[in-house]
Formats: C-alpha cells, structure tokens, sequence
C-alpha cells in the first residue's frame, strides 16, 4: 500500500512538470494540441494524487490505527494536498475561461508546493546531522506517516483544514491571474510586445476572472476561520486566544474583505486589484509558512503539527 502511494505520488509529481512544459510550449508556439495535452496530462496527474491521497489514509488508519487520520496532517502532507488543491483549482477556472495560458502563470505554484514539501527537514535542522550521501534518506523521511498527537486526533482536522486551503489554493490561482494581468498590461505598452501576448485574455477579462475567483473564496475563508474557532473552543475551552495563527489568519481575512471592498463600493479595477491580489498572496504565504516560527499551537516545525 506504501508502495502505491509512493509510486502515484511520484507520477503526480512528474505530471505537474510535464503539464506545465505543454503549458509553456502553448504559450510559446501556435499549436492547439499543447494546451489540450497540458489539460490531459495534468488531469491525469491529478488523478494519481488522489489515489497517493487515499491509500496513505488506508495505510494509516489499517497500519497505524489512526482512526481520524486525514492526509495533511504534517508539513510534507499539507504541501502535497495544497499542491492538488491548486492544480485542481487552476483546471476548473481552465474549464470555464479555456485559457490554457494561465497555466503558465498557475501551475509553477504547485510544483514549488511540492518541493517545500521535502523541505521540512532541513528547516528543523535534522540535515545538519548526517552526511550529504544521507540526504536523501533524511528527505524521504519527511513523507513518513505521522502519529498524530491527541489535539490533532480530531474530526475537526477533517473539515477545518480543507476549508482553508481551499481558500489559499484560490488565493493562489489569483496571484498567477494577477501576474498575468501586469505582464500584460506592460506587453500592452511595449514597443516589441512578446509573441506570447496574443495568447494572453484581454485586461477586462483577467481583472473580472481575478475578482471571481476571490469573491467564491472568501465565503470559504470564513468558514475555514468559523471551523477553527469552534474547534479551538473544544480543544482548548476558548474560540480565540490571538495565538499568532488565529491572528494572521483574520489579517488574511481583513485583507481579501478589504480587497471586496474596494471593488464592489469603490469601484477599484485593473492594475490596483491586481496588486492586492498579489499583496494577498504574500500575506497567505506568511500565514500559512511564515507563522509555524511563531506559533506553538498551530506550527508544523514546533512538534504539533507533526
């Protein structure tokens, strides 16, 4: 069963690669074919991950006896699972714009996703302890089941944590529409445009798909942020303590409310949406990596969350 789950996880991984050079050679030639080899492929892969997904669930709960285990319940599992998320995230708004383009500008994301996830043990410090011919030994053991502690023995962890990254993962999918809106716009005003511009949508429609895809993702943010609230109330006895995950995360929020804001009541469009898509990002990005430094509760490097 580890077999299987190693095995579809490294096809998957392979595909995000192979999905994305179909990606840039659509971007970058006139053929059709490329972008629609992208989508298959990357379909394919995703499908792979599901199945590296739900036998590592077999493997814990038959193996380990880990009843409510879910697999992103350690840093390499949350990588992963974040990584799935954003392809899969990518492909639906695919399907409804067909714009093959943004993969370019998407996709990147989740392989980086899942390199970070074998990183875990070099930031916590273990690499430094055994030689450069063990270092991928060290790494593969970042893939390793974790046993979970008793605050993460919870079916809390089963609805909490897809809700928010659900939500990231859309985040994600709007930074990469906002980078193709602002590469656009100065193509637009360049003297020698790049050849791959044609290729690009209208601002118009890259500012409308960056609006969409934020506006179907904040409801989840909130209820990503209700979820924990509630289950904090049951772990610890309080819905909110200001530990600084719970904090981050409603600066997350303030952030992509005010984002709404100032779109649908002041009327914001075009290049300053844009950079609050990005600005939006980076302050997911420190929420979700930046705050496992800080938190005892919440971060993956402190023990918890192992």
């Amino acid at each position: 069963m580890r077999l299987i789950e190693a095995w579809t996880f490294g096809v998957a991984f392979a595909g995000y690669a192979v999905g994305l050079f179909f990606y840039v050679g659509y971007a970058l030639s006139r053929r059709e074919m490329w972008g629609r080899w992208g989508r298959r492929v990357l379909i394919f892969a995703v499908g792979c991950q599901i199945v590296s997904l739900v036998t590592r669930v077999m493997a814990a709960r038959t193996v380990f006896g880990q009843n409510w285990y879910v697999p992103w319940s350690n840093w390499f599992e949350s990588f992963s699972f974040f990584a799935f998320l954003i392809v899969v995230g990518f492909l639906l708004i695919e399907t409804s714009s067909s714009l093959p383009i943004l993969g370019v500008f998407v996709v990147p994301f989740a392989g980086l996703a899942l390199l970070m996830s074998f990183i875990e043990p070099l930031l916590s410090g273990q690499a430094s302890i055994v030689r450069a011919a063990d270092l991928g030994l060290l790494l593969s053991s970042a893939r390793a089941i974790p046993q979970l502690p008793p605050a993460l023995q919870s079916y809390w962890m089963a609805v909490h944590v897809p809700a928010m990254f659900v939500a990231y993962a859309a985040f994600t999918n709007a930074f990469g529409l906002g980078l193709a809106y602002l590469i656009q716009e100065r193509q637009i005003k360049s003297r020698r445009p790049a050849e791959f511009i044609y290729r690009l949508p209208s601002l118009e429609e890259l500012d409308r798909l960056i609006y969409k895809v934020i506006f179907l993702a904040f409801p989840v943010l909130t209820l990503g942020i209700i979820l924990g609230a509630r289950w904090a109330y049951e772990a610890w006895g309080r819905y909110w303590g200001w530990d600084p995950k719970e904090t981050w995360a409603l600066i997350t929020w303030l952030i992509y409310l005010a984002y709404l804001h100032v779109r649908l009541a002041g009327g914001w469009r075009g290049r300053r949406t844009a950079y609050f898509a990005l600005f939006g990002f980076a302050v997911v990005l420190f929420t979700y990596v930046g705050v496992n430094y800080l938190s005892v509760l919440h971060g993956f490097l402190s023990g918890v969350g192992r």
